[in-house]
């Protein structure tokens, strides 16, 4: 078990520094107005789908009341992507850019407050 925390608390840094690299890349793509995001929200999902499975058997061990803001916090970290992805589809690629370098930033939030919260 003390192998999941571990991994659980590693791959929340390495999602930490995916989002500010995404935020970057997203205002390069808004600034050049070419480029694309599929790439990077793709393999930010994946991040944040297994960080939630490898938290899944953490749950054992903690305390719920606890837990439930960090609980949240990752059912919304993991809706956001597949979200923007829709929100902006056929949309002009400056439009893509700024709304993923919006909804980064506000996942890079999130990402923050679930460090406070037991993550």
């Amino acid at each position: 078990m003390e192998r999941l925390v571990a991994l659980h608390s590693r791959l929340q840094l390495t999602i930490t520094i995916v989002i500010a690299v995404g935020v970057l890349w997203a205002l390069v793509v808004a600034w050049r107005n070419r480029g694309g995001m599929q790439p990077l929200s793709g393999m930010l999902q994946l991040l944040i789908i297994a960080q939630a499975a490898i938290g899944l058997p953490l749950l054992g061990q903690a305390d719920l009341a606890r837990m439930a803001l960090h609980l949240i916090y990752g059912v919304v970290a993991v809706a956001l992507i597949p979200a923007t992805a829709l929100a902006v589809r056929d949309r002009p690629v400056r439009v893509v850019g700024l709304s993923y370098a919006g909804i980064l930033l506000m996942l890079l939030i999130v990402v923050a407050r679930l460090y406070e919260t037991g993550g």
